[in-house]
């Protein structure tokens, strides 16, 4: 999974991942369709990066009850043949302020019946109990993002402008 970067913000990675990032599941079924079981445990790059009360300078995986501090540039865990930089330091990459991304996980049902959800330019995008960006507004409250390129069948990614 993936961010690409269009107009970079600022790339924090002063905070250290908590144990939640490298253990996280990423499939159910409220999330992108690429998404399954034998997608990789911990947080996924395009995925919402948020902070805990009381885990100073600490990154966890985004919920409807936690602050989002942006996204993840990169998965955490990565793939077995993949140099695996997060594991090794703790640290990962947390996009911020203002950039302009594409990613290509992000909620394609809603939540309560499980209709497809579409996106359409200009749609204020949140985070989802997934840790996932979603045009819902029964998921978290802050604005993450305004979508700037609506997924198509010939080009599944998501592009927004981030606010956080």
């Amino acid at each position: 999974m993936s961010l690409t970067i269009l107009i970079r913000g600022q790339l924090n990675s002063i905070p250290v991942l908590s144990d939640a990032c490298f253990t996280k599941a990423n499939y159910g079924v409220n999330t992108n369709t690429t998404l399954s079981v034998n997608t990789p445990r911990g947080v996924l790059g395009g995925s919402i990066a948020a902070v805990s009360a009381g885990l100073d300078y600490t990154v966890v995986p985004m919920t409807t009850s936690l602050t989002p501090v942006g996204l993840f540039v990169n998965d955490a865990a990565g793939a077995a043949f993949e140099n695996s930089p997060a594991v090794a330091s703790g640290k990962v990459a947390v996009m911020k302020g203002q950039a302009s991304v594409e990613v290509d996980v992000y909620e394609t049902r809603n939540a309560a019946d499980s209709a497809d959800l579409t996106y359409a330019v200009g749609e204020k995008l949140y985070g989802s109990a997934q840790g996932m960006l979603t045009n819902e507004t029964t998921a978290s409250s802050e604005v993450i993002g305004i979508v700037t390129k609506a997924p198509s069948t010939s080009s599944p990614t998501l592009g927004l402008d981030m606010r956080v």
